[in-house]
């Protein structure tokens, strides 16, 4: 057929072609070749990627679109050349929306994100060029250097003059609140930035940092000498430009950190976004008894050595100024202070964590007889034109500060902490040596937050009670009723890493406390980080013996751990602590179970059902023993009562189905051999997370990641190895499980692209319900993992054939109803479909509507548009009763889905529909969304 051949209308005869056999992939390959003759690349591209979905050769499609992809990728590179990267970008981002970037594309798309900053994704896309070391791996590899090098939490700058004799303590103090930093927060990655900027010193004060550096590598330390002296000010206005991080700490050469000083302040800013800087208490040396409240708070308020900025803050009101006036060191701190205090709320911590040295001619040496006495911080006299000029710098850095705030509000630039209020701001600044705080004087002491955070739980006003919770920690360190109520809010939360914290902070506090050190093991083994919990729970047991709630969990975590027996000791000794708690003998049951003993483990889950007739645990422990003594049909009624009492679990609901399809079918396929020595990686909680969308999403993301690092993936029985034929090897000897955030974040980062350890030998667990752009590269290797298989596939072909002979357009909703209707499970209205299905349906052609639904009580709202359901198609699968909805939802050409990770993951398998909605509770509507670059659930 020639290309340009055409009927007597004028009709070329590909198009009559397709009319009469869209699933013509010559036909489709003839279009492409008129669009090339037409000069619309995109398109041809598009048609030939299409015809090779029907005829599914791949080397074909290869050579059709290689060179019109390798020229668009080489005129992007020249559009980067000419620095417009965003019209390169704009070249070949419709292109890699048809075609999954890969060798030129892939590296060409990824030189553009790299020059437009999204390394991530130039990651990835460098990963999918297998082009190895080009320049983009290089640049990639120097970012990622530059990087690591510069990864701190903060910088410690420190000015010196004449402090040779002092210097390496000042060091010797940070290096030591650096490691209590990181043992306190459990990371051994964090680091701190230390800047000395030697202001000139005749004496040997570089050197001795020089020195103290080279003796202590691990510590990241650089020098600035200044070549003239320029004084502290700008000393620390050098250093602080010189620093890495987020947060910035001033330190005098001859004082000193306490250990808790980077744990006190950076935990303070990161859990109070709210505010800019955080002051802690001082130690005034030997005379720190003799000092006047008032003069502790004026210093207090002034010293920078007390204070820890966020950089964005400091970098806002300009530094520390540095006119002649403010130099020799002559109220620069002051007004600093003011600038920062007039900007930006801040933190008031009693806890003293500097000690301020007093030696020969320094402040506090020429103040120590007024500080000391009756006197009280006063202004200088008025009459010294001195300080009548830095009171007018003052009032000229405040005045342009507040001009810098005003700008940055307007252009919408600005990511710092909120400004302090402009409303009712007088011209004149706060008093020079008694700046406020973002609190009045009269603000509420820590014993007095803590009551009304308590006042607040009970309104249900979470917010504002876990922010007086946090302020008062902050005010008062010390006070564990702080800590203990923010633990219990922040695990009511779900903000785990601040409940670890808070419990953290009580065990400190209150070391022989057994109740703290269960809560903490709890929380840890909530985190799913087993090996940390046990010997908390250990500790809290050492301390009170009948401590049932810390034995219980302990058995659990060593049963998560793979040790079986221990565990079930452990549970053993809770049990007799406790012998009528229902939730406790569900345990023990099934921990019996795994150690071979079905006749006890039946036992204790009927004696947990009599205790809890509704306990989800002890139908599923009685059906787990009643499967192992062969009475198999005694064990799915038991699999259908644990269903009944939550049908959300996905161990009843995998259990059931495997049953019921096994008696279906028969055994699923053989399971393959296992991996090699350091080539295992293992899902064993696959099959009991979640139902059957989640589990497809968590066993193709462990498959992708398994196949790019060479792994081989052991997994339990699940539907999978039925419903697709599936012959992974059934888990081996126990591997060391991985936290689920840690394990589902390791797997992200590397479909990113991006480098870390890899997972080998691991149990890895994760319900992947994020974003899932990490997943697009590979959508293709994704969805050939969910072919029906050998026993499925008549049922799936007959069931799409039935419903597209009612009509040419299927458009197919997802309502679900069921176990939904909490937290992140919320119900959208049918209203919002009906709009939507009023907006579109006029424009299909013969449509038909398909409504998947486990609540047969919302199809009659449809009825307008004469929707099918899944049994007007065909009889349910026993076990399986889900599948004609899934199938559907996969093939349909119309989708709008549920917040739900079953009709989501569909959508992601779906390869025909010129659309998908989903709804958005904020715009109270269905809105479009791409299922390989968004959230799972929203």
């Amino acid at each position: 057929m020639a290309l340009d051949a055409q009927d007597s209308g004028g009709t070329p005869f590909h198009r009559r072609a397709l009319a009469n056999d869209p699933a013509d992939a010559v036909a489709w390959q003839y279009a492409a070749l008129a669009a090339r003759a037409a000069g619309d690349d995109l398109r041809m591209i598009a048609l030939f990627v299409r015809a090779a979905r029907l005829h599914g050769d791949l080397e074909a499609l290869g050579r059709q679109i290689g060179e019109p992809l390798s020229l668009a990728a080489n005129r992007a590179l020249a559009r980067v050349q000419d620095g417009a990267a965003d019209a390169a970008a704009a070249l070949l981002e419709p292109l890699a929306r048809i075609v999954p970037p890969q060798g030129s594309l892939a590296r060409a798309l990824g030189v553009v994100r790299l020059v437009q900053g999204r390394d991530a994704e130039a990651e990835r896309l460098h990963a999918a060029a297998g082009s190895g070391d080009c320049g983009l791996g290089v640049a990639l590899r120097g970012i990622a250097r530059h990087k690591a090098d510069t990864d701190f939490l903060g910088t410690v700058v420190i000015p010196a003059h004449r402090m040779e004799d002092t210097i390496e303590r000042a060091l010797d103090s940070v290096a030591a609140a650096a490691r209590v930093y990181r043992e306190t927060v459990r990371d051994p990655q964090a680091r701190v930035h230390v800047c000395v900027v030697d202001d000139a010193s005749p004496d040997e004060t570089a050197s001795r940092v020089l020195r103290w550096a080279r003796a202590h590598p691990e510590q990241s330390v650089a020098l600035i000498a200044n070549n003239r002296n320029q004084g502290a000010g700008r000393s620390r206005n050098i250093g602080a430009a010189a620093g890495h991080g987020r947060y910035i700490w001033f330190l005098d050469a001859d004082d000193y950190f306490f250990e808790r000083h980077f744990v006190l302040t950076a935990m303070a800013l990161d859990h109070t976004p709210q505010a800019g800087f955080v002051r802690t208490g001082m130690q005034f040396d030997s005379i720190d008894h003799e000092i006047t409240p008032a003069w502790r708070e004026a210093s207090e308020l002034s010293y920078p050595c007390n204070l820890c900025v966020r950089r964005v803050c400091h970098d806002l009101i300009g530094g520390f100024p540095e006119e002649a006036p403010f130099h020799p060191a002559v109220a620069d701190d002051v007004a600093y202070g003011r600038a920062l205090h007039s900007m930006f709320g801040g933190i008031r911590i009693a806890e003293k964590t500097v000690y301020y040295t007093m030696r020969a001619d320094n402040a506090l040496a020429r103040q120590r007889q007024t500080m000391t006495s009756g006197a009280k911080p006063e202004e200088r006299a008025a009459s010294d034109p001195r300080f009548v000029a830095i009171e007018i710098l003052t009032h000229r850095r405040i005045h342009a500060s507040k001009a810098r705030r005003s700008a940055l509000l307007r252009a919408g630039g600005w990511n710092g902490p909120p400004f302090l209020s402009a409303q009712g701001e007088t011209e004149s600044p706060p008093e020079p040596f008694l700046a406020p705080l973002s609190e009045s004087p009269d603000t509420p002491r820590a014993i007095d937050l803590v009551a009304m955070a308590k006042d607040a739980i009970q309104a249900g006003q979470f917010d504002r009670a876990t922010d007086a919770l946090t302020r008062a920690a902050a005010e008062d360190p010390g006070r564990a009723e702080a800590w203990f109520e923010l633990g219990l809010l922040a695990h009511r939360l779900r903000r785990d890493r601040l409940a670890l914290t808070a419990f953290r902070a009580v065990t400190c506090l209150h070391p022989t406390a057994a109740a703290a050190w269960c809560n903490l093991g709890s929380m840890l083994f909530d985190a799913g980080t087993y090996a940390q919990a046990v010997p908390r729970l250990r500790r809290a047991l050492t301390l009170q013996p009948s401590l049932t709630n810390a034995q219980w969990l302990l058995g659990r975590a060593n049963r998560r751990l793979g040790h079986d027996g221990q565990g079930g000791r452990e549970l053993g000794r809770a049990l007799r602590l406790d012998p009528m708690r229902a939730e406790l003998n569900a345990d023990y049951a099934d921990a019996a179970l795994s150690l071979g003993d079905g006749a006890g483990a039946a036992e204790h889950a009927r004696r947990a059902l009599r205790l809890s007739p509704e306990l989800y645990g002890g139908h599923a422990a009685l059906a787990g023993a009643l499967e192992a003594l062969g009475r198999l049909d005694e064990a799915l009624v038991a699999w259908e009562r644990a269903i009944h009492c939550n049908p959300g679990f996905g161990e009843a609901f995998t259990r059931r189905a495997v049953s019921l399809l096994t008696r279906r079918w028969g055994p699923p396929p053989v399971p393959a051999p296992a991996g090699g020595p350091g080539r295992r990686l293992a899902s064993t909680v696959l099959g009991l997370n979640g139902r059957f969308g989640n589990q497809l999403l968590q066993y193709g993301a462990l498959r992708l990641y398994a196949a790019r690092h060479g792994l081989t993936l052991e997994v339990p029985r699940w539907l999978g190895r039925h419903l697709y034929d599936h012959d992974d090897p059934l888990p081996g000897p126990a591997l060391p499980r991985v936290a689920e955030a840690e394990g589902e974040a390791a797997l992200t980062a590397s479909l990113r692209g991006e480098r870390a350890a890899v997972l080998s030998n691991r149990d890895v667990s994760g319900y992947f319900c994020g974003d899932t752009t990490p997943l697009a590269p590979f959508k293709e290797e994704f969805r050939a993992l969910f072919t029906p298989g050998r026993h499925l596939q008549p049922h799936a072909d007959a069931l799409l054939g039935r419903l597209r002979d009612t009509g040419r357009t299927v458009v197919a909703l997802h309502l679900r109803r069921g176990d939904f209707g909490w937290g992140r499970f919320w119900i959208a209205p049918v209203s919002w479909y009906l709009r939507w299905l009023e907006t579109v349906w006029s424009t299909l052609d013969r449509p038909v509507l398909f409504i998947a639904t486990d609540d047969p009580a919302e199809v009659p709202a449809f009825a307008a548009y004469r929707p099918v359901t899944a049994r007007d198609l065909a009889e349910p699968i026993s076990g399986a009763e889900f599948f004609t909805d899934f199938h559907v939802l996969c093939h349909a050409d119309r989708v709008a889905i549920s917040n739900s990770s079953f009709s989501f993951v569909a959508t992601m398998l779906n390869r025909n529909a010129d659309g998908f909605h989903r709804p958005d509770p904020t715009r109270r509507a269905l809105v479009p969304y791409d299922p390989w670059a968004a959230p799972v659930l929203i």
